[in-house]
């Protein structure tokens, strides 16, 4: 019987893998396209909320999903780091666009606070999957916009399925 053998792979490069993997919008634009034109939710908020949802999804997944203990403190850090990197672009072609200082960075905490808020709240739920789509809705501007609520809770899934899928196909080195 042969075995899969998986390619090891540096700290470095995993975190960047997955952070390029959380900013991908192209499997996220569709979503955003076939909202439904009867919709109060503005698409560009829309777009806006699903790619902080998919960062944040991301992270989660690194800490759920990898299995010895010492490597997810350090994927995770790895992957906040490179997240915090790319925040100070965003943030400085944000803030010279908008006339005021933007802490991309900052919201992304924040969006993650509101995320773990809502599970604790919600905490005996077993598929944490809805409490994510109505947040991530209500975010938008329309807690009850079903379309939303299961494009949130989509892309939370997805986004944890792509990080399993990964770290299950390699080694980290």
């Amino acid at each position: 019987m042969a075995t899969a053998t998986k390619k090891e792979t540096p700290m470095g490069e995993v975190g960047e893998n997955l952070f390029n993997y959380a900013i991908e919008r192209d499997d996220l634009k569709p979503i955003v396209q076939h909202l439904p034109s009867a919709s109060k939710i503005d698409p560009v908020t829309m777009e806006y909320e699903i790619q902080i949802l998919r960062i944040v999804s991301v992270g989660w997944g690194i800490v759920y999903f990898t299995a010895r203990s010492e490597m997810k403190e350090a994927l995770a850090q790895t992957y906040w780091n490179i997240v915090q990197q790319f925040s100070v672009n965003i943030s400085a072609m944000s803030s010279a666009s908008a006339g005021k200082d933007i802490d991309y960075f900052n919201i992304l905490k924040d969006r993650l606070d509101v995320y773990v808020n809502a599970l604790n709240v919600f905490s005996d739920v077993q598929d944490p999957g809805p409490v994510i789509g109505h947040t991530y809705a209500k975010l938008c501007g329309d807690e009850e916009d079903m379309y939303v609520m299961i494009a949130g809770k989509r892309v939370f899934h997805l986004a944890l399925a792509g990080v399993k899928g990964y770290l299950e196909s390699i080694e980290i080195g």
